[in-house]
C-alpha cells in the first residue's frame, strides 16, 4: 500500500515558533519548452523564540525603634546612620524615614474584646473611647484603619473588613460613619446568650489567630488591643467545653509572627498574656507590644485612650526602611522571608538598643527562580546536533539539551532577554515543506506523460502520482518515499529537494 502526500506543512510551535520561508518558484515557471513547473523546496531551519519575563521585585520593609539605655527614643537618625544587613552582608541601597518626616504609612488597628456578661461595664465605657480615638484621630491626620473582633469560647465576629479613616479622602467618612456604627451595636451577652458558656475561661487565643488572617493592608502597621477580665482556654490542658476549638499556644505565637501585629493586651497578669507559659514567652512579649493591667482599666488608672495613645506613640517613634534584593546585588531573591536573618546596625556611635517592630516582604514565601529551561515544545523529533542557541543575539556554546530536544542554559537570563533556538527535524518529511503541484496541461492525461527530476535524478515511477482536481486540472503528489531518511535523492548534499516537471521524457544524469 502507497502513502501519499499533497501538501506537507510545518507544525506550529509554541512561544512564537516560526519556520524559515522558502523562496518559491511560482508553480507554472518556464524553465525550457518541456518544463511545466520548476521550483526547489530548502530543508528549513526552524525558530523558536522567548522572552524571560520580568519577575516582581523583592521589596522589604523594616519597621524598627531604637533606645537608649535611659529609655527615651531616638527621633533624629538619618539613612547614612543606619546599615541593614542579611545574612552578615551589607544592604545596598536602603531608604529610610521617620514618621516625624510624615511617613505615609497606614495603621491598622483590630479591637478584639470579650463580649461575655461581666465584660457589660467595660464595654460601654470602651465605646465610647473608641468612637472619640476614631474622631480625634482623624483630625490629627493619622490614617487609621479598624476592625472589631469579639469573643467568648469562641469568635462571635471576625475581622473581614477594615473600616478606613483616612482624613486625606474625605470619601472615607462613609467609613468613618459606618465604624462608628458597628462600635455603637457592641455590647456584652447574659444569660442564654452568654457565649462564655459554663466555664470562668473564654477563649480569646483563638481570637487572636483569628485577627492573625485580618484583610491587612500591605506593609501597614499591624495592632490588636485585646480586652478581656480573665484567663484562656488552651490545647491540651485546659479545654474547657470547646475541645479542639481551644488552639495550642505555640500556634497563636506562630499566627502573630506570620501577622506581624501586635499585641496591646488588657488583661489580667497572667502566665501567657504579660507572663511566659510553658517555655514561651507570652503573646505581649512575643509581638513586641504590651500589657495593661485590666484592673487599671476598670479603676479609671488608664483608660482606652492611654492604650490607643501609646500606638500612636509608637507609630510616632518608628524608623521605616524600604529596600529591594536582587541577584544582581549579590542577594538571592528566592529564598522566604523567615529563612533571611535581617539585621539593624546604628553607625552613628550612639549605644542604642535597636528594636525591630516587624519585618514584611511583599513575597514572604520569595520570589520564584528566573528560568534556565526553555521548552521548544514540539512533537516532532528533534536533530539534537542542529540545535543553536543564542541569548540577545549571542551564541551560546554551553547548554544541555533533554531528550525531548528542550534546552537548559547554565545560568537564568536576566529579564527582558531574548532566548532563541534554530534547529532541524531528524526526519527529513518533517525538514522539507512541499507545496501543491497542479498541472494545467490539456495534453497530459496521466504520469506517463511525465518526466519528474527530483534533484537532476529522474523519479522512480512509485515515487510519485497524479490525480484530477474538480477544476479538470491535474494534481502532482509525491509520495512519501521520496523524504524517507534513506535519501535517495540527496536531500541532505542539495540543502533541499529540487523538483521539476517535464512533458517528454528525458534521461537525467545518475537515472536508474
Amino acid at each position: 500500500m502507497k502513502v501519499w502526500m499533497k501538501l506537507s506543512l510545518v507544525a506550529g510551535l509554541s512561544s512564537a515558533c516560526a519556520p524559515v520561508a522558502f523562496d518559491a518558484v511560482p508553480l507554472e515557471s518556464s524553465n525550457g519548452p518541456n518544463s511545466l513547473f520548476s521550483n526547489f523546496f530548502k530543508m528549513d531551519v526552524s525558530h523558536v523564540e522567548f522572552e524571560q519575563p520580568t519577575l516582581e521585585s523583592n521589596e522589604t520593609q523594616l519597621v524598627f525603634q531604637a533606645l537608649l539605655a535611659n529609655g527615651n527614643h531616638i527621633t533624629d537618625l538619618k539613612q547614612a546612620d543606619v546599615e541593614i544587613l542579611e545574612n552578615g552582608r551589607s544592604v545596598p541601597g536602603i531608604q529610610l524615614k521617620a514618621n516625624s518626616e510624615k511617613i505615609e504609612q497606614t495603621v491598622d488597628i483590630v479591637f478584639a474584646v470579650d463580649i461575655t456578661g461581666s465584660m457589660e461595664p467595660t464595654i460601654e465605657s470602651a465605646k465610647m473611647r473608641l468612637i472619640n480615638f476614631v474622631n480625634k484621630s482623624r483630625a490629627s491626620g493619622h490614617h487609621t484603619r479598624m476592625c472589631l473582633v469579639t469573643f467568648g469560647d469562641y469568635t462571635v465576629k471576625k475581622c473581614d473588613r477594615f473600616y478606613d479613616n483616612d482624613p486625606k479622602d474625605p470619601k472615607t467618612e462613609v467609613q468613618v460613619r459606618e465604624l462608628i456604627s458597628e462600635i455603637s451595636k457592641l455590647r456584652a451577652h447574659v444569660g442564654f446568650n452568654d457565649p462564655g458558656g459554663s466555664d470562668l475561661n473564654e477563649n480569646p487565643m483563638r481570637a487572636l489567630i483569628d485577627a492573625a488572617d485580618s484583610p491587612w493592608a500591605d506593609k501597614s502597621q499591624r495592632f490588636v488591643i485585646l480586652v478581656t477580665d480573665d484567663g484562656f482556654l488552651y490545647s491540651p490542658g485546659n479545654q474547657g467545653t470547646v475541645g479542639n476549638l481551644a488552639p495550642r499556644f505555640p500556634d497563636v505565637l506562630s499566627a502573630i509572627q506570620r501577622s506581624q501585629m501586635k499585641v496591646f493586651a488588657a488583661t489580667p497578669q497572667r502566665a501567657g498574656y504579660n507572663l511566659p507559659f510553658q517555655g514561651n514567652p507570652g503573646i505581649v512579649a512575643a509581638s513586641l507590644g504590651e500589657w495593661f493591667n485590666f484592673e487599671s482599666l476598670i479603676n479609671g488608672t488608664i483608660t482606652l485612650d492611654t492604650i490607643l495613645n501609646r500606638i500612636i506613640e509608637r507609630v510616632q517613634t518608628n524608623y521605616v526602611v524600604q529596600y529591594k534584593i536582587e541577584e544582581s546585588m549579590g542577594f538571592d531573591p528566592t529564598v522566604p522571608l523567615a529563612n533571611r536573618k535581617i539585621e539593624v546596625k546604628l553607625k552613628d556611635g550612639r549605644v542604642a538598643t535597636v528594636v525591630v517592630q516587624s519585618v514584611q516582604s511583599n513575597l514572604p514565601n520569595g520570589r520564584e527562580s528566573y528560568k534556565k529551561k526553555f521548552k521548544i515544545g514540539s512533537a516532532k523529533k528533534i536533530h539534537r546536533d542542529s540545535i543553536k542557541v543564542y541569548v540577545d543575539g549571542k551564541r551560546q556554546t554551553e547548554f544541555e539539551i533533554s531528550e525531548d530536544g528542550d534546552i537548559e542554559l547554565p545560568r537564568a537570563p536576566k529579564a527582558k532577554s531574548k532566548i532563541e533556538a534554530y534547529f532541524t527535524y531528524s526526519e527529513l518529511k518533517d525538514t522539507v515543506n512541499l507545496e501543491v503541484i497542479i498541472i494545467r496541461d490539456p495534453e497530459v492525461k496521466s504520469a506517463a506523460d511525465l518526466s519528474v527530476l527530483l534533484n537532476g535524478k529522474l523519479a522512480s515511477p512509485q515515487d510519485f502520482e497524479v490525480v484530477p482536481t474538480l477544476e479538470g486540472y491535474l494534481s502532482l503528489r509525491l509520495g512519501d518515499s521520496v523524504l524517507e531518511n534513506a535519501d535517495r535523492y540527496s536531500i541532505r548534499t542539495h540543502g533541499g529537494l529540487d523538483v521539476k516537471v517535464l512533458t517528454d521524457r528525458v534521461r537525467a544524469i545518475g537515472a536508474n
